[in-house]
């Protein structure tokens, strides 16, 4: 039932043409999410948005309107499993991430995690399409003093 909710939230910021699709790993295992405003990969967009703009711009209703959307591979939080698990389940729902990308089509991509996430993107059929630091950025997840290479990345 709970992930019915985040997803509900997922859907209804979801814009008509996705032109710049955000990829996170999964939502996280406490009760926050970004389409909720209160994740650390909300604030830290917020902040990256807000410091581009030079101006207190950036909301879900205006992410929505530059038609971006965040997109996580995996539906249900793996920040809890040991690595290998979590490799496990990344693999696993990488169709998933391909076939959104062939639907949606979008300019680009941002891949807001490094490690298991980047090397599973790297080889998948994504990459046919899509050029590193072109049409597809890696940043790493904005956490543990990575905020500041994740936002000036993401500017």
């Amino acid at each position: 039932m709970l992930s019915d909710h985040y997803e509900s939230l997922r859907k209804a910021f979801k814009p008509v043409r996705v032109d710049v699709i955000f990829v996170g790993e999964s939502r996280p295992s406490g009760e926050t999410f970004f389409y909720q405003g209160d994740s650390n990969l909300f604030r830290e967009t917020k902040k990256a948005f807000d410091e581009y703009f030079d101006q207190n711009i950036f909301s879900l209703d205006a992410f929505k309107g530059w038609n971006c959307w965040l997109y996580d591979i995996c539906k249900n939080p793996v920040n809890g499993l040991n690595d290998e698990a979590r490799e496990d389940e990344i693999r696993r729902n990488m169709p998933c991430l391909e076939k959104c990308v062939e639907s949606e089509n979008p300019k680009y991509i941002v891949v807001c995690k490094k490690g298991a996430v980047r090397a599973a993107v790297s080889v998948s059929s994504i990459m046919s399409k899509y050029r590193e630091n072109e049409t597809i950025f890696f940043l790493p997840f904005p956490s543990n003093g990575r905020q500041k290479e994740y936002r000036e990345g993401l500017v």
